[in-house]
Parts: C-alpha cells; structure tokens; sequence
C-alpha cells in the first residue's frame, strides 16, 4: 500500500482528534503520607513497618491536550496549505528534476537508435532508465496532478514495443517504436504540455478538487502572505493539452489592485476599461499591496471598471497574527465575466493551544455570536479598518484559523453570507 503525503497529513489530522476527544487522568493508586511521631523523642529513629502488601502506586498526571476544534475541516485545511506550500516552494526544482529524468530516457533511445544491432541489452537499458523516472514521478509527482500511465510505469507501453521488435528481429517495428517513444518524452517536457498537464498556473487536479470539493464552476486564486507567490485553481474543461476551457485573465485597476478570477473569451489586447459590466452595488473585491480591499466606482456617471478606486483597504489586517506559521489568501470567485470574487484568510499555527490563543477575543478584535454553515458554528467576529468597523466571520480547525468575508456591512444585513463559499471545502458537511 502507497502512502501519500496528503493522506498521512489528513490521518494525522483525524487521528489527533480521535486521541484528544476524551480526556486522559491521572493513574489510579494510593499516595504514601508521612506518619506522625506522636510524643516520642524526635530525635529518635523511627522502626519501619514491614512491608506485607503491594508496592505503593505513586499518582502521576498526564495533561490533558487541547481538543481539535472542527477535526475533518482540520485535516482538509491542512491539506489545502501543504498543497499550496508544495507549488510555491517545491515545484520549480521538481519539475527541473522531471526534465533531467526524462532526458536521460531520451538519451537511451538515441543510443539504442543508433546502434547497428539491438538485443535484449538495449532493453534493460531503456526499461531500467524509464524505472527511474517512473520512481521519482510516483514519489514527487503524482500526489499534484494526474500523470500519464506511461510515465507512472517503468515496464511501459514504448518498452514493451521495443522488447517485442528485439524478441522478433524486426528492425522496422523497433525503428517504429524508438520513434513513438522519442516523440512521447520528448513532448512531455514541452513547454506547452507542462502548462497544461503540470501547470503550476493554473493548477488543476488535486489542488482545486480540496478547495472545490463540491462543484466544477469556480476559479480560486490563493496569495502567499510575503505576496512572492500567486496562483490560481479551476476545473480543466477542454480534453487537449493546449487549452483548458477557461479565458481566464487577471485585471490590474489605477491602483495597482487586481482581480484573478475573471473569465470570458475576449481579444487582445484586453484592457480594463473594455468592461462595462459594473458590479453589483458597484462594488468589488481585490489584491493589492495593501491586502484584500473593497473597491468602488469613483465615477459614477459612467460605466467603465478603470473608475474604480479603493474605498476599504488591509480588511484582513487586524486579523493577521505574528505567531503564524503559514497565511495565504483566496479569492474565491466563478468560472465568467461577473466581479464576483469574494476573499477569505487562512493562516496556520505551531499547535492547537496557539491557534486557540489568537482567536480569544481581544480588544483589536470583537466576537459576538455564531453562524451555522454547513454544521459548524463560525464565530462573527468585528474590529476596525482605518476608523471602520468590519465585520466578517472566523472558524478556528485544528492549527488553523479562517476568516471570510470581511465587509463594512454588518451581519445582520447578509441573510445569504455564505452563498458565495458554496462548493468550497469551507462549505461542503
């Protein structure tokens, strides 16, 4: 059985919660006490009593551990951050890796190209180079997208083509196979293949179905925290390997903020003040420098998005703790031309007991009541953003804390709040 290292993340995740949901006392056992001299002289040495029974138990305690708030959402988060941390901190060395490994298979099959007579060597020799590669995509690729069966395999398709020409002597179907093969590991470390098939931007496969467990409509852009990394996820919705389905295309308004989940087919070039689909109440959700801010349309005579400017900046800023070991953003918007994009922070601790600690109401940060979504309670929470008050909703799961839609509209005025999770790993039971 092959363990992943998303699945031993999720098992670790479920099975600190199955430990930490009852509570572990002290050892049963009887304490020993000093006995008392009565009126004999103190300074006399008293005589023992002989020991007739057991030896006596000394009473220890074991500390009872925090208990994982949300242990199911735990794990999926959990899952959602190592995904994210993988693409942005491990994927340029792998897939350099990636390319070593099938160039090595391709100078193989230029050797055995070459050589006057082929025998059973030269099959060992490819079978042997092609098991390289299959062993390091199985222990570094595999867990990120869905990989062709004839890279996954060592024994694969174009090694048994060749091994069958070598068995029969036939010089014609082995220069055959050789070419299908070169052909095959030669487009796999293509450059249009890798943006489709291994794409870090977008990222498709195992990333977006965690995030989007629920649905195929749904572009979720995520931002590291030093902003040094941005990506985003959605379905691949075209079978080639040269497109995915999706006209998807960042914006950049005056300010510098931007939008990552707009997609519709348009021309090129495509700039912003082609739009005149305002949003709702003339109101959207960006990226900046400053964070997630609200933006809002500072012409409104007119129609065009370029008129937008920032009403509501850093909405997530008091929430952001120090003691973090990990914060990305999201955005999380749908697959067309709307400005629907709503964000949500997620940003990860050391331990249960830290990210218990940094969800304690504080003065900077104000709790009031629940929500019930999707069978757990997320806790309104409010504070201030440059002399406003923001409102917005906060779950903690295990070492994680979430905080969604922040927003200068209060509670009470949202009936619908969580339509715009829906889908997400944020929103599904």
């Amino acid at each position: 059985m092959s363990f992943t290292r998303r699945g031993v993340l999720a098992t670790v995740a479920l099975a600190q919660s199955n430990l930490l949901g009852g509570c572990f006392g002290g050892t049963d056992g009887t304490q020993a006490g000093s006995g008392s001299t009565g009126g004999a002289d103190p300074t006399a040495t008293a005589t023992p009593e002989p020991t007739t029974g057991e030896p006596t138990a000394t009473a220890t305690e074991t500390p009872t551990p925090t208990p994982v708030a949300n242990a199911d959402m735990a794990a999926a988060t959990t899952n959602v951050l190592s995904e994210f941390e993988w693409f942005r901190s491990e994927y340029d060395t792998t897939l350099t890796q990636f390319r070593i490994a099938v160039n090595r298979v391709y100078t193989v099959l230029t050797e055995i190209e070459d050589a006057e007579t082929r025998t059973e060597s030269d099959v060992t020799a490819l079978r042997t180079a092609t098991t390289d590669l299959a062993e390091f995509v199985q222990a570094n690729l595999v867990d990120h997208f869905a990989v062709d069966p004839a890279l996954r395999t060592g024994n694969n398709v174009y090694v048994r083509d060749l091994e069958r020409g070598v068995s029969r002597d036939d010089r014609e179907f082995q220069n055959t196979a050789i070419s299908r093969a070169k052909s095959f590991y030669q487009r796999v470390i293509s450059n249009p293949y890798i943006s489709n098939e291994l794409s870090r931007r977008p990222v498709y496969g195992p990333l977006y179905d965690m995030l989007v467990p629920g649905g195929s409509d749904r572009i979720v852009a995520l931002v590291s925290e030093d902003d040094d990394f941005v990506t985003w996820a959605h379905p691949d919705l075209d079978d080639s390997t040269a497109d995915d389905g999706i006209d998807r295309h960042t914006h950049e308004f005056p300010s510098g903020h931007r939008t990552f989940t707009h997609a519709h087919p348009h021309s090129t070039p495509h700039p912003l003040r082609d739009h005149t689909n305002e949003p709702e109440l003339n109101r959207l959700y960006a990226y900046g420098d400053d964070g997630v801010s609200i933006l809002v349309d500072g012409e409104s005579h007119r129609e065009r998005l370029d008129d937008f400017e920032p009403a509501l900046t850093g909405l997530f800023g008091p929430v952001k703790s120090d003691g973090r070991t990990t914060g990305v953003t999201l955005m999380i918007g749908t697959v067309g031309p709307a400005w629907d994009a709503v964000p949500v922070y997620v940003e990860a601790f050391d331990s249960v007991d830290a990210a218990q600690a940094v969800t304690e109401s504080t003065d900077p940060v104000g709790s009031e009541g629940v929500m019930s979504l999707a069978g757990r309670n997320w806790e309104r929470v409010f504070y201030d953003a440059a002399g406003t008050t923001i409102y917005a909703y906060r779950l903690r799961a295990g070492r994680a804390v979430i905080t969604a839609l922040p927003a200068d509209v209060p509670w009470e005025r949202r009936p619908e709040w969580a339509a715009d999770l829906r889908g997400t790993w944020l929103a599904v039971e």
